[in-house]
């Protein structure tokens, strides 16, 4: 029987039989698998799960605790995030990225403002606005522009008198401007600008 079967036992014989076992097995495979739809809803653990294959699209970030070790997470150094709040010095409202003052201070010259917005806090550090930070404290019903109108920080030479500058200032509420020579004679008003302060 033994030489019965080696004599029918061909290549292709072998191969035949060999293909049979693997579609069988392929088949038995596909059987097996199990989809998403058949998979009743909170029955998988994370044990059940392939590593890293749930991401923040799945997953209801807002429902997440804050990790255990990270219970000082919301803090910085012991403090919440209201001591970190922008605050601006006395006298003044937050416009533009900086802290305006509200009340214009009477006319001088250039020089003569910007020494007193330098020496105004403790440590000393205020300066004149820019055109772009006035325009837009001036949009705030908290800030009236002065009479005659207030400097800004921009400065040109001067074209009647060499060697000297002009100073630009805003002459009204919607942000027209002039230019006035740095002496007695071409003083305004002005109000200073602070760093807003934590």
């Amino acid at each position: 029987m033994l030489k019965a079967l080696r004599a029918r036992l061909t290549y292709a014989n072998v191969m035949a039989t060999v293909a049979v076992f693997i579609a069988l097995g392929g088949t038995s495979i596909a059987a097996f698998k199990i989809t998403g739809k058949e998979v009743a809803k909170h029955t998988l653990t994370g044990n059940n799960l392939k590593s890293n294959s749930v991401g923040g699209r799945v997953i209801n970030e807002r429902s997440l605790a804050p990790v255990p070790r990270a219970k000082n997470s919301a803090r910085l150094g012991g403090r919440g995030a209201e001591a970190f709040l922008v605050r601006c010095p006395e006298g003044t409202i937050a416009a533009a990225d900086v802290c305006v003052e509200t009340q214009a201070r009477p006319p001088t010259t250039l020089e003569g403002a910007t020494r007193e917005c330098a020496i105004t806090d403790n440590p000393p550090g205020r300066r004149l606005p820019t055109y772009n930070e006035l325009v837009t404290a001036l949009e705030h019903t908290e800030i009236q522009l002065a009479s005659g109108g207030e400097f800004t920080s921009s400065v040109y030479p001067s074209t009647s008198a060499p060697g000297h500058v002009e100073v630009l200032y805003v002459t009204d509420k919607i942000g027209h401007v002039g230019l006035t020579p740095d002496n007695p004679a071409g003083a305004k008003s002005y109000r200073c600008v602070a760093d807003p302060r934590n």
